[in-house]
């Protein structure tokens, strides 16, 4: 199987394991000392690739002995591998250390993270599903028009024009927005346990007398008719009987845009590093039924991508997902639709995908787009990324999963990055898989 993956162009954009270029850095630079069970005596020297190269504007790492001996050695494996044979002593026991050091160094940062995510409510897997049965035992399973009366909350509609289908947001007083009343539930239930959710109490009994569907539907009406966003505070829309609201005008919509982006910025220091995010919107133009236009298009995608990769050696029934409905004014719309194979190789001990593309540009042939759905371990999420390796730059991630699964049942909603670092959820990101027929 490998073998025949080989005769598949790797992408059409450069290496995959190439980096991006981290912002302020300047190169060549020096990497030492290197990770944490690799040999001393070794470091590493990032470097640009040149202007002319197919790879331009990325960054690649070699390694070299301090004493010069060895240079230009590709990766932490060879650089292993070449000072053990050259101590005269077994290379594998050394690497197998190395990697056990790397696994536990992603285990406790991986603690880390949970404990956080759990202390704001952000549970996963048995646990999520046992906080929010416990609070309906308690409360009943929360529904939009009492959420819609929570004293002091917003309620926001939002027209997506992709799928036609409009968008709830229910935003706290103090900013923090929630997409899923199960959130919401496990947040609450996380309070009530560790003591601080007492007004709890009151605020859903008084939000409970005030619910009134009717009016609660008609946000969702005039998000439509308007085309874009409306807003309500539910207790003052229900005493006026539906009047009171706003439609965000598109200077509302850039502010609200700006207080997202400063919200994304403030919970990037929660986040593992990642390199910066430097990608084409557009990417190699996909015309015809590539473009995934319709779902007529997407089975005959489905259907060309096989019967091409079954010609170049790989099973009839290899693994391909398709993704698809990307709200059309994600920055990255474009690149990250697409149908996706399942690569020869692990990462990270999962499956990893890589996009594929067809070009009538370059005579009708199949290549590979420098997108990838892989698994991060480290955050228990699958994520879109652009490069293989430790800290890499992210399109797109699921929500974190309590225990592996498989891409297609991933956690939602999904989210997108802007561009600018920050990352804002797209309800209507879906990944499937594309069965064999």
């Amino acid at each position: 199987a490998q073998a025949a993956q080989d005769c598949l162009p790797w992408h059409l954009y450069g290496s995959p394991m190439d980096a991006l270029p981290e912002a302020g850095a300047v190169y060549p630079r020096t990497v030492f000392p290197l990770p944490e069970g690799v040999p001393a005596g070794w470091k590493g020297i990032e470097k640009e690739y040149g202007p002319n190269s197919k790879s331009a504007g990325r960054v690649y790492c070699r390694y070299y002995s301090l004493d010069g001996k060895y240079k230009h050695v590709c990766t932490l494996k060879q650089v292993i591998k070449t000072d053990c044979e050259d101590k005269g002593i077994d290379w594998e026991p050394v690497w197998d250390e190395y990697q056990r050091i790397l696994k536990e160094r992603e285990a406790r940062e991986a603690e880390l993270r949970t404990a956080e995510r759990e202390s704001r409510g952000q549970l996963a897997g048995d646990r999520r599903e046992a906080a929010v049965k416990k609070f309906h035992d308690r409360f009943g399973a929360l529904v939009g028009p009492v959420v819609f009366c929570f004293a002091g909350w917003t309620t926001r509609w939002t027209y997506q024009p992709n799928c036609s289908q409009v968008r709830v947001e229910y935003i706290d007083p103090n900013g923090q927005s929630f997409l899923l009343l199960k959130d919401l539930e496990c947040l609450f239930q996380t309070q009530l346990d560790n003591g601080t959710g007492d007004y709890l109490e009151k605020l859903i009994r008084d939000a409970k007398a005030l619910a009134d569907s009717e009016v609660f539907a008609q946000g969702s009406k005039k998000a439509r008719e308007t085309g874009g966003v409306y807003e309500a505070v539910g207790t003052e829309a229900v005493a006026d009987g539906g009047g009171e609201g706003r439609v965000l005008s598109p200077e509302d919509r850039e502010a609200l845009a700006a207080k997202r982006q400063s919200r994304g910025r403030r919970a990037a220091s929660s986040h593992s590093k990642r390199a910066r995010l430097v990608l084409d919107t557009e990417g190699l133009e996909q015309t015809g039924w590539a473009a995934l236009g319709s779902p007529d298009d997407e089975k005959q995608a489905i259907v060309y991508f096989r019967r091409f990769l079954g010609e170049r050696g790989f099973k009839s029934d290899v693994e391909l997902l398709l993704l698809n409905g990307v709200a059309a004014e994600q920055k990255y719309a474009r690149r990250l639709r697409g149908v996706y194979y399942r690569m020869g190789e692990l990462v990270a001990g999962q499956p990893c995908y890589q996009k594929l593309l067809h070009s009538q540009k370059r005579g009708g042939k199949v290549g590979c787009d420098s997108i990838y759905l892989t698994w991060n371990g480290g955050h228990m999420k699958w994520e879109v990324t652009t490069a293989l390796r430790e800290t890499r730059p992210v399109v797109a991630c699921s929500a974190a999963l309590g225990e592996v699964g498989p891409v297609s049942k991933a956690a939602g909603p999904w989210q997108v990055q802007d561009g600018n670092g920050d990352f804002f959820e797209d309800a209507g990101l879906t990944i499937v898989e594309a069965g064999v027929e």
